[in-house]
C-alpha cells in the first residue's frame, strides 16, 4: 500500500508539473476542451434517457383505472375470499397488559 501511495504522489507530482509548464494560453485552451467534453457527452446522456423515456411510455401504457391486486384474483379463481380480519395478527402472549 505504501508503494502504491509513492507512486500516485509521483504521478501526480509529475503532471503537476507539466501543467505548470504550458503556457497559461495552452492551460486556458485545455480547460475549455475539457470542459466541451464534458458538456457534450453529458448532453448525450441527457437525450439518451429522454429517447428511452419517451420509447417506453409508447410501450407501456399506463393502467387505467383502478389497479387491482393480482393475488386476489387468483384467490378469486380457486375458491371464495377468505376473511383475513378474523386471523389474529399478533400473538396475545407477549401483549402488554
Amino acid at each position: 500500500m505504501k508503494k502504491l501511495r509513492i507512486f500516485l504522489n509521483s504521478c501526480e507530482r509529475r503532471l503537476e508539473e507539466r501543467w505548470q509548464k504550458l503556457s497559461d494560453r495552452k492551460q486556458k485552451k485545455l480547460v475549455i476542451l475539457f470542459f466541451a467534453g464534458y458538456l457534450l457527452l453529458t448532453g448525450c446522456v441527457v437525450m439518451i434517457v429522454w429517447y428511452d423515456a419517451k420509447n417506453e411510455t409508447k410501450i407501456n401504457n399506463a393502467a387505467d383505472g383502478h389497479i387491482r391486486n393480482p393475488v386476489l384474483k387468483q384467490q378469486q379463481g380457486r375458491s371464495e375470499l377468505k376473511d383475513l380480519s378474523l386471523k389474529p395478527i399478533k400473538n396475545q402472549d407477549h401483549e402488554r397488559q
